[in-house]
């Protein structure tokens, strides 16, 4: 009876790993025939060869340069502005809502707030000052995180 080449395979890893089980010495001459046919990895041309991926490939930072370096003279910094403005008005609206003020609960108030705003990336010169934001964007920024600190009030996770 023909066996599949996932079983062969399978059985060519078990024997590897452990070469003294019985099942390894009950290998019958008809199986080493065939796992002696099968291509190795190592006969395979590099082409061919899969790629290693990582474990997770989410949590895989890789650093890009973006921009030319002839032509950018000074160092500027990629921002999400929303972040900065969000992390300025933290302290006042803790004081006016009367919320926790362990590191946990500010965490998660800024995290729920900027999961509530959209992103708003800025390029500014190193030491540079975001700029000033538009009432309506202000409004937004104190809806969400009033929202927030609610939120964590009622649930807080310490």
């Amino acid at each position: 009876m023909a066996r599949t080449k996932k079983e062969i395979d399978k059985d060519l890893m078990y024997k590897k790993l452990m070469p003294s089980s019985p099942k390894a010495a009950r290998a019958s001459s008809a199986d080493t025939a065939e796992e002696e046919q099968l291509p190795t990895a190592a006969a395979a041309p590099a082409e061919f060869m899969p790629a290693e991926e990582p474990l997770n490939p989410r949590r895989v930072n890789v650093r890009r340069e973006i921009g030319v370096p002839s032509m950018d003279t000074q160092p500027t910094v990629l921002i999400n502005s929303m972040e900065s403005i969000v992390l300025e008005k933290l302290d006042s609206v803790l004081a006016r809502f009367k919320c926790c003020k362990c590191d946990r609960c500010k965490k998660d108030i800024v995290a729920l707030s900027l999961n509530k705003l959209p992103s708003k990336y800025m390029v500014l010169m190193d030491g540079q000052p975001t700029p000033d934001i538009d009432p309506q964007t202000n409004a937004q920024v104190l809806t969400a995180m009033i929202q927030a600190v609610l939120a964590v009030r009622t649930h807080p996770r310490h």
